[in-house]
């Protein structure tokens, strides 16, 4: 079924041909099967509590973790869109044939008609695990995941007030749990909230992501003790993503590019936005050429700024979308990206700097 679309990423690399091949056995694993498919966000906090949600409530279904550099693949895109699913969450609606749901909240999916016997979609709202929630598409759903999902209201925006952490820890259960949600008690939310979203930081593979939904649809937030040697060692890598943080002079926008993932972007872009940066945007090169982007809106802007930086819009002319604080986007070369974010800054009259680390 995938064969032309997994030589067409042979330049790729090689964990995202890995991650490719693993989702495609799994697709054609569980149509044989007869089994249940729900496509979810991969490698992303919002999507990966959703897939919990629904290996709970669907425990004999099959969840397909899926990113947006696949599905809009030319190749992948034809193939993915005329498979009968029968829930997306968190993702555009790709599907042809009509499925049982759709849940998103991303503006960039404003403009694309849905397919489905059941639709829950907010623009303006919250999260897609949260939407999903609200939605009752599941039924019922226990008290753990349930705050998992609220939870994703504060990761899928970036919408934190503190940093990224580096505290490590051998067991949660020493964690302090917050009854209210308070000023008082933000701090107390955020370092578990945290610790949630560098869970799914540290899950790259399919294995990975399916260890997540099993382990956080049984135990919710005490499901993460589970992966916390990956998390302390995610963590004590961030003290040099600050270093090279600080060392770049901030500016309007600031775009700092790489080699693949050779860096905690996401460190970074949040310290420059700490910095002062109003929009920062991470440009990963890949081994095909390729440019992943991040960008980020700093929360701390006027309401003139907010109102004029909407990052979707950007990320619309990059073959992404996302919210207008926070997108994703993909372009085939670094100077087409550097091009179109110089344009969009310029037409705004703020400033751009790029700078290689």
């Amino acid at each position: 079924m995938f064969e032309n679309y997994l030589e067409s990423i042979a330049n790729l690399d090689s964990k995202y041909q890995l991650y490719a091949k693993d989702v495609t056995k799994h697709i054609e694993y569980s149509i044989d099967k007869g089994l249940e498919l729900y496509a979810t966000h991969s490698h992303c906090t919002d999507g990966g509590v959703a897939g919990s949600m629904i290996k709970y409530a669907k425990p004999n279904s099959a969840i397909v973790p899926l990113d947006y550099w696949m599905i809009n693949d030319d190749i992948a895109a034809n193939i993915l869109s005329q498979i009968n699913w029968q829930g997306i969450v968190d993702l555009k609606p790709f599907n042809k044939t009509k499925i049982g749901f759709w849940v998103d909240h991303h503006v960039s999916a404003m403009s694309i008609p849905p397919n489905a016997n059941k639709i829950r979609f907010d623009a303006y709202g919250d999260s897609g695990a949260y939407q999903l929630l609200l939605s009752n598409f599941l039924g019922g759903l226990p008290r753990h995941l349930v705050e998992l999902a609220v939870m994703t209201r504060t990761t899928d925006t970036a919408g934190y007030k503190t940093e990224p952490p580096i505290d490590k820890f051998d067991d949660l259960k020493e964690l302090k749990v917050p009854e209210f949600y308070d000023p008082e008690s933000i701090l107390d939310n955020e370092q578990r909230i945290w610790l949630l979203d560098d869970a799914w930081n540290t899950a790259h593979s399919l294995k990975d992501h399916f260890e997540l939904h099993k382990e956080l649809s049984r135990y919710g937030f005490l499901g993460i003790n589970k992966f916390l040697p990956k998390i302390n060692e995610l963590r004590g890598n961030r003290q040099k993503a600050y270093e090279t943080a600080d060392q770049i002079a901030p500016n309007d926008i600031v775009a700092f590019s790489f080699e693949s993932e050779t860096q905690d972007k996401f460190t970074i872009l949040r310290r420059l936005q700490t910095n002062g940066v109003k929009v920062a945007i991470s440009l990963s090169i890949q081994n095909n050429g390729g440019v992943k982007i991040s960008f980020r809106r700093n929360r701390e802007l006027n309401s003139l700024d907010t109102n004029k930086l909407k990052v979707n819009e950007v990320a619309s002319k990059l073959n992404g979308g996302g919210h207008e604080g926070a997108s994703g986007a993909y372009a085939n070369n670094l100077d087409d990206a550097l091009n179109i974010i110089n344009e969009w800054s310029k037409k705004l009259n703020y400033n751009f700097e790029h700078v290689s680390i």
